[in-house]
């Protein structure tokens, strides 16, 4: 088994999805879990300590911003287009959203991966406020979650979120994400060179290729009529610089559309 030690916003995590949908595709006995491990508990945190007693949301929201900036020159997946507006008075840490994973899970385990998806997208392609519980509702439709059991869950959920971190601190995960393979204590953690998560997935997992016969073309477009919501930057991640891509968009077989400057791919002009 493969754990994910995590955190909503932890910038790499949405640069790790391309990887993970690649995995998925490609092995059939590819699976993980998303650990929680918290990362902000308060992002004054990351505020100089001239800037704190000012309380200066804004300033926050920009760090927040320029790590997705800084993470993407290393994932290659493109983050915020401008400074987010998630943190609040009301919200300071993003504790709450690693409650709201932790909610989810607990109601429906094996969409916890794609709800997980779905939130970072809301945030970073559409600028909602993830924190905000109707924004929540409008997603858990989609998943066809009860609103009030997630809720409720989320109220109840403070010993399942202390027992993910320490699991994290257990494994000695001191910075996210970090990698457990469950059958042999193997931790991967503190990633500068994405591709190394890859072969660590490679060497630990004892993966299995699926037999498919298809061309690198129907594989984009199965891959992309798969997920509800594909970006033009993935299919690097996934088939490679070198890809059929443009190919298939010449041949109007795909359509970019430009969503808040986000190129996304669709089947249907």
């Amino acid at each position: 088994m493969l754990k994910i030690f995590t955190d909503v916003l932890d910038p790499f995590l949405w640069g790790l999805f391309p990887l993970l949908r690649k995995f998925e595709r490609k092995y059939k006995n590819f699976s993980y879990q998303f650990i929680m491990g918290g990362l902000i508990g308060n992002y004054e945190e990351f505020l100089p300590k001239n800037f704190r007693e000012k309380n200066s949301l804004e300033l926050g929201n920009k760090i927040l911003y320029d790590m997705y900036r800084a993470t993407a020159t290393i994932t290659k997946m493109p983050g915020f287009k401008a400074v987010p507006h998630l943190f609040t008075e009301d919200y300071k840490s993003s504790y709450p959203l690693d409650k709201y994973f932790l909610a989810f899970k607990e109601i429906d385990q094996e969409n916890s991966p794609a709800y997980m998806r779905k939130i970072l997208q809301e945030a970073i392609i559409f600028g909602k406020n993830i924190y905000d519980l109707d924004v929540e509702r409008e997603i858990l439709k989609s998943f066809h979650v009860d609103f009030d059991e997630f809720v409720f869950n989320y109220e109840n959920s403070h010993d399942i979120f202390l027992a993910d971190r320490m699991e994290a601190f257990d494994y000695r995960i001191k910075k996210l994400p970090g990698f457990l393979i469950t059958e042999n204590n193997r931790v991967l953690q503190n990633i500068m060179d994405f591709g190394r998560i890859e072969e660590f997935f490679l060497e630990n997992l004892g993966l299995e290729e699926r037999e498919e016969n298809l061309s690198e073309a129907e594989k984009i477009l199965d891959y992309i009529r798969t997920y509800d919501l594909v970006l033009k930057d993935e299919i690097k991640i996934v088939f490679g610089e070198e890809n059929k891509l443009e190919e298939l968009v010449n041949n109007k077989k795909v359509f970019v559309k430009e969503i808040n400057d986000f190129k996304i791919l669709d089947l249907e002009g």
